[in-house]
């Protein structure tokens, strides 16, 4: 294998070993296990809310439901009060009279006090159930995509060091003066070696005199592109 063939496979290998590497940085910054985290945090804060919620309705409904026992035992009082003959005064019994309708007034503002908190009960319950099943399977997916983020991080550090044994094969090959300017183009241009597509250095697009294409051809030499500097590659 030429000198520019080992430079043209070198920067494939750079290319790979540089897609590797971005990836393998995304795969353990973990975007996406950070978002599905920060969802089960925000997921985990709603249910714990709801559940505090629960617990105050259900105290405010025990504390009505006993309210209202006691307003029923009053009311059945009075209304054996009123109603049992036992008591002759206009007044009293007028008196009675109005402690009934207000007793009538307060246990009908209290059941319908109840019913809303029943119902607000059932709303909690059902919204308490459907993030539970949510943050169920936000769990499930979070493992699962640990234990695969896990198994890719592995795989690609293999693939990281199987091109970097390829990579110094090659390099191996090279003049060390090669080599350097090699690093150099591609440290400035980001590729140091570019193939002629029609005639042209792929690297800037400039068409390149016939006498340039002539000797890639029939030459093992290392010949530079003379508008971009890169190094230019003929795929014979």
């Amino acid at each position: 294998m030429d000198v520019l063939d080992l430079l043209w496979q070198l920067q494939k290998h750079d290319d790979n070993l540089s897609s590797l590497e971005k990836k393998l940085v995304a795969l353990e910054q973990g975007e996406k296990i950070k978002q599905i985290a920060n969802r089960m945090k925000k997921t985990e804060f709603r249910l714990t809310d709801l559940k505090f919620r629960m617990e105050q309705t259900e105290k405010d409904l025990s504390r009505n439901n006993f309210t209202l026992k006691d307003l029923d035992y009053k009311l059945n009082k009075t209304e054996k009060e009123l109603y049992e003959g036992n008591i002759s005064d206009i007044r009293q019994l007028g008196y009675l009279d109005k402690e009934k309708d207000l007793l009538r007034q307060q246990i009908d503002n209290k059941e319908m006090e109840i019913l809303s908190q029943m119902e607000e009960m059932e709303n909690l319950k059902k919204e308490f159930v459907e993030i539970e099943i949510d943050f169920k399977e936000l769990k499930i997916e979070y493992g699962t995509l640990k234990k695969e983020c896990k198994e890719l991080i592995e795989n690609l550090k293999k693939e990281i060091i199987k091109e970097t044994l390829e990579k110094e094969k090659i390099v191996s090959q090279i003049n060390e003066e090669v080599s350097r300017k090699y690093n150099q183009l591609k440290k400035i241009k980001g590729n140091a070696i570019v193939e002629i597509i029609d005639n042209k250095c792929s690297g800037c697009n400039v068409l390149l005199p016939t006498i340039i294409i002539d000797r890639l051809k029939f030459q093992n030499e290392i010949v530079y592109c003379e508008n971009c500097g890169r190094i230019l590659y003929y795929q014979k």
